[in-house]
């Protein structure tokens, strides 16, 4: 998922068409202030609980746009929802694996960052885009294939890996994990009449920003040695309160 899947997925999406820079550029100015917001009020709330910022920050500010947001956009929104949906998990992604990776390795090593696929794939997928280059049929249809596949893999990892969890600190888990999805929904209404979103490109922001923690959090906090179990409580906590709101986000942008 995260060596070729993914890579592929925002490879083939990003180069099917040329991007509408406008609305990307919307969208990823929605996303850092979404996060941004989100990382002060989440950062004033752990130290003053005296929780663990490595531990309990990235799971408050890194949403589930991957294997839960984009299935849930694709259903009820369509390609044309997909489309921008593509571009918000870009956005995240390029922002987890930035932000999210020098929060856990500030003090160990600043070039963490460069090590990991999906920042490259993303710019590659920009710059094909942007260029109006054309990738040989045959090779764009290995990277379709291998992108597709990364949707019902995505579902069935989440599934696989909320399996294994167990709640621990009930009451904290469900606190971050709330924290995240609160404050998402809310600073995504605020940006997307901010940047003058409108129409599907609004309700796929406020969707998206309402996501759980993302799984991958889990995987950064194993690889780093921050309390995983911890972190994989908060992430089955915040979707156990998504199983709820979720649906009613959904109800009330198709309304």
């Amino acid at each position: 998922m995260i060596y070729l899947a993914t890579p592929a997925l925002i490879i083939s999406s990003l180069s099917r068409d040329t991007i509408d820079l406008y609305l990307a550029g919307r969208v990823f100015f929605s996303v850092c202030t979404i996060i941004g917001v989100s990382l002060v009020l989440c950062l004033g709330i752990l130290r003053a609980l005296k929780l663990p910022v490595k531990v309990y920050l990235p799971p408050a500010l890194f949403a589930n746009t991957g294997n839960m947001g984009l299935p849930l956009v694709l259903f009820a929104f369509g390609e044309t929802g997909f489309n921008v949906a593509i571009l918000y998990m870009v956005s995240t992604t390029i922002l987890h694996y930035t932000l999210g990776i020098l929060i856990l390795s500030y003090d160990e090593s600043p070039f963490e960052i460069f090590r990991l696929p999906l920042v490259y794939s993303a710019i590659a997928g920009v710059l094909l885009s942007v260029s109006g280059w054309t990738m040989p049929t045959a090779v764009f249809r290995a990277f379709d294939l291998l992108g597709e596949a990364s949707i019902p893999t995505m579902i069935f990892a989440l599934g696989y890996k909320l399996s294994e969890v167990a709640l621990t600190d009930v009451s904290k888990s469900f606190l971050v994990g709330g924290m995240r999805i609160f404050f998402g929904v809310i600073l995504g209404m605020l940006t997307a009449s901010i940047f003058k979103l409108d129409g599907t490109a609004s309700k796929v922001v406020i969707l998206l920003s309402a996501m759980p923690p993302a799984i991958f959090n889990f995987v950064l906090a194993e690889k780093y040695n921050q309390d995983s179990e911890r972190v994989a409580s908060i992430i089955l906590a915040g979707t156990l309160i998504s199983v709820v709101t979720t649906p009613v986000i959904i109800a009330f942008l198709l309304d």
